[in-house]
């Protein structure tokens, strides 16, 4: 099995789709003909919250891939990786801060040398774009006051209820 993506500069920052269906987030060390190295591969996970009686909202975060072992180092063999990707700095951010955890309480030198300026940069670029989206498709002062709800209504409700 071969990965097109052998670009050298690519983020080692990566996220996996597994045949079972897990996403997971990891930094890949060393790649072999039929399995990866990674270092602290992280499991995405999704948990429902109630905010209101009425209102649920999904939080999203990370958690170890693989419990009660203080190893941060696995191989994965690639018969079982649907695909992969680069994460987006935003969330290479995250996974460092999470990673630099479980390498703590497992007892590893955690690795400064890699620099987040280059991170930040890519995040404030990001900001900046979003921001000037926002801008764009913000309405005018014309358009908030001469709001007509009738003119953006597409059915209007009949009054008779029928039971």
């Amino acid at each position: 099995m071969e990965f097109a993506d052998k670009d050298t500069n690519a983020s080692p920052y990566k996220i996996i789709k597994m045949v079972n269906g897990d996403d997971v987030l990891c930094k890949i060390l060393q790649e072999y003909s039929d399995a990866l190295v990674v270092e602290c591969p992280m499991s995405v996970t999704k948990q429902q919250t109630f905010d209101r009686p009425d209102h649920i909202v999904e939080h999203t975060g990370l958690q170890r891939w693989v419990n009660f072992t203080n190893d941060i180092k696995f191989v994965i063999n690639k018969e079982k990786i649907l695909g992969w990707g680069n994460l987006a700095p935003e969330v290479i951010v995250y996974y460092r801060m999470i990673s630099n955890k479980a390498k703590e309480e497992s007892g590893v030198e955690i690795d400064n040398n890699e620099t987040d300026d280059e991170l930040l940069a890519k995040v404030r670029h990001n900001i900046d774009r979003l921001a000037a989206i926002m801008e764009e498709n913000t309405p005018s002062e014309e358009e908030l006051l001469g709001f007509d709800e009738d003119a953006r209504a597409t059915h209007k409700m009949n009054k008779k209820i029928v039971h």
